[in-house]
């Protein structure tokens, strides 16, 4: 067995960052149940909130990103019938993820206390807006507002000059890290209740996923380094943006100046005086003089004299690193992500235009940001119609008889699909360049 293979998740989560989490689990070999509502979750109808224009039945990549490599019931969770189904489930799973809020969770008789006491080895995780304390511990967080906005991630990126407006952070920029935040904490008490046989309550939220981004900033802000910053005024000189003769912008980061200057400067054909003299040549002085800002400048204006292509020779036979500040579209074209398994080209149906960036019917979605050498790139499945699983799941897991799922789908406990058969593209597994294939 590989990774997580014989984990058993049972994913209550809704949006992006709770269905990221189950998501990673799924894709490291977990069997994630995904339960939903009758009217399925929110993020479904989510896709023209991030600037989709088209969607199918049964092909809505926006909604697969949080989705791939699940199973799916729904059930009626605030029935008494219901419940019990999600409690049978409950039984024979390891891991329980939700994004409900407290107040939702106590209601439905399925926060941890009530769980832990029920089921002591299962691993209770809950995604949250705001930490489980304070003022806002109830109030509903999304991704731009807890994340975002509040952690002053948006804020911090605009340069602090006369044209100073905070814009929009990507959708679910936050949302995907905190995914991987509450990820890490889950297979923390996964392991401690494998040694020990107690589960344990897991939360994560995505403001404290956005402060623990801002760490860097939130410290040196105590010291005086004030946020949003001028990129003219940057501390490190070698930390930086700049431009080059023929207009593309890029980033250096050599943090260790003292040690590194002499290599930049050289490279980019400065002055010897900024390494030689004691007044520019440490961040110690330059941090004492406030000289700083005639480095940046200085630096500023040599990058200029050359164009990129000339700067990026230089830089990487010096191995200077630094990266041109790429677009979402460079992004999508960049083969050293597709080489990684990073990006990935998966079949769908037609839907509108072809994009520029694929040819005939494919999407390019991402794909975790680590790998188990046991199981190698992920094999992607895509999302289901709401209920497609469910009489398979509560027969192989839960273990109810057919007759007894028939008696619940007529009760109204739980709902099982029953439109039409899927298009064989929808069922076709998706393999990266280094999936493990059986």
């Amino acid at each position: 067995m590989s990774g997580l293979e014989g984990t058993i998740v049972v994913d209550l989560t809704q949006y992006a960052a709770g269905p990221a989490a189950s998501r990673l689990l799924g894709e490291m070999g977990a069997t994630v149940i995904k339960v939903e509502p009758f009217t399925g979750d929110e993020q479904r109808t989510q896709g023209m909130a991030w600037g989709m224009n088209y969607k199918s039945e049964f092909d809505d990549v926006a909604y697969d990103c949080g989705s791939f490599n699940k199973e799916w019931t729904a059930i009626d969770c605030k029935s008494a019938e219901g419940h019990e189904v999600m409690l049978k489930l409950l039984s024979k799973a390891d891991i329980f993820v939700t994004s409900l809020r407290d107040g939702a969770l106590k209601r439905l008789g399925l926060d941890y206390e009530t769980l832990h006491e029920q089921f002591p080895r299962l691993v209770w995780a809950q995604n949250r807006g705001y930490g489980e304390f304070g003022p806002m511990k109830d109030a509903k967080g999304f991704d731009a507002t807890s994340f975002a906005a509040r952690a002053g991630v948006v804020s911090s990126i605009p340069q602090a000059n006369e044209h100073y407006e905070p814009g929009n952070s990507p959708i679910a920029f936050g949302d995907w890290n905190t995914g991987c935040a509450l990820t890490a904490g889950i297979l923390g008490a996964y392991a401690g209740a494998l040694k020990t046989g107690q589960g344990d309550k897991v939360t994560s939220s995505l403001y404290h996923t956005g402060t623990w981004g801002m760490t860097c900033a939130l410290i040196a802000e105590q010291q005086g380094c004030k946020h949003p910053k001028d990129r003219m005024e940057a501390k490190c000189p070698t930390n930086n943006s700049y431009v080059s003769a023929d207009g593309i912008w890029f980033l250096m980061c050599f943090g260790n100046y003292n040690k590194y200057c002499q290599l930049v400067f050289d490279t980019i054909e400065m002055d010897p005086m900024y390494y030689t003299d004691p007044a520019y040549n440490t961040l110690e002085a330059l941090a004492e003089n406030g000289k700083y800002t005639e480095v940046d400048a200085a630096i500023h204006q040599a990058c200029k004299k050359f164009p990129f292509a000339e700067l990026e020779r230089r830089f990487r036979e010096n191995d200077i690193p630094f990266e041109k500040i790429q677009t979402v579209a460079d992004v999508l074209q960049d083969e050293e992500a597709f080489a990684n398994d990073q990006l990935r080209r998966v079949k769908y149906e037609k839907q509108g235009p072809t994009s520029e960036f694929t040819e005939g019917d494919e999407y390019i979605v991402t794909t975790p940001p680590f790998r188990l050498a046991s199981i190698g790139d992920p094999v992607l499945r895509r999302s289901r119609p709401i209920g497609y699983d469910t009489r398979r799941i509560l027969k192989d897991v839960a273990g109810y008889t057919d007759a007894e799922v028939d008696a619940l789908s007529a009760a109204g406990a739980v709902l099982e699909y029953d439109g039409d058969p899927l298009p064989a593209s929808v069922l076709e597994p998706s393999y990266g360049p280094n999936s493990k294939r059986n």
